[in-house]
């Protein structure tokens, strides 16, 4: 994506009918909207559309080892080649039964947590972990946009969902004291309704993105 974090933001605060405030050496935000919220936002959108279209990477596993430390960015191990086996080789079950083999020669699972397990030690050639990854979380105004274009619109409207749940949660705190009739009741909370909009759109938008294909891993 072309797209830069700055641009993002904009984008964000446009579709939130705020303005954009810039400050010298300040990081963009909006006068209803901080910079600090719209990064939390966007963080949160990056995360949100790994459900659909995850980020695609390997790590490689040195030779001669059975286990191996997982990357803080990853979601779920698509594939394991064995490089010395010439094969994708399968994931171990934990299940009643089943044992800790493998026709092929080697096998895996994710145990305990934070680490890769194989069933034998690696061979002498290691291994390559293919992975879905989290997206990138952009710091800097510059910094460039991980994911491809096509889901500019959903990190746009997940975003905003997540800002309007902040006048949400302001509009719950104040609201629980109307008693007028005229004022609506304490129920009524127009910023929620807004959020749950933009969250519906959202999911709508994601469904028009083609679902990446899962590694069969066993």
């Amino acid at each position: 994506m072309n797209t830069t974090f700055a641009e993002l933001k904009l984008k964000i605060i446009r579709c939130l009918s705020d303005e954009a405030e810039t400050v010298e050496y300040q990081p963009l935000g909006g006068a209803t909207y901080s910079a600090d919220l719209l990064k939390d936002s966007v963080h949160a959108a990056l995360d949100a559309i790994c459900s659909r279209l995850w980020k695609s990477e390997t790590f490689e596993v040195d030779p001669e080892v059975d286990t191996w430390p997982l990357p803080d960015d990853l979601l779920d191990i698509e594939s394991v080649y064995e490089k010395g086996l010439g094969l994708f080789i399968p994931r171990i079950s934990m299940r009643v039964g089943s044992s800790l083999s493998s026709s092929i020669g080697n096998g895996w699972l994710m145990y305990p947590h934070g680490v890769i397990t194989f069933v034998n030690d690696v061979s002498s050639s290691g291994c390559t972990v293919h992975y879905s990854a989290r997206w990138a979380k952009p710091e800097e105004d510059g910094d460039a946009l991980d994911p491809p274009a096509s889901t500019l619109t959903c990190l746009i409207l997940f975003a905003a969902s997540y800002c309007l749940l902040t006048d949400a949660t302001s509009s719950a705190s104040i609201d629980r004291f109307k008693t007028k009739v005229d004022s609506g009741q304490p129920t009524d909370n127009p910023a929620k309704e807004m959020s749950n909009f933009m969250l519906h759109r959202f999911e709508v938008e994601m469904q028009r993105l083609p679902m990446m294909e899962k590694g069969r891993v066993q």
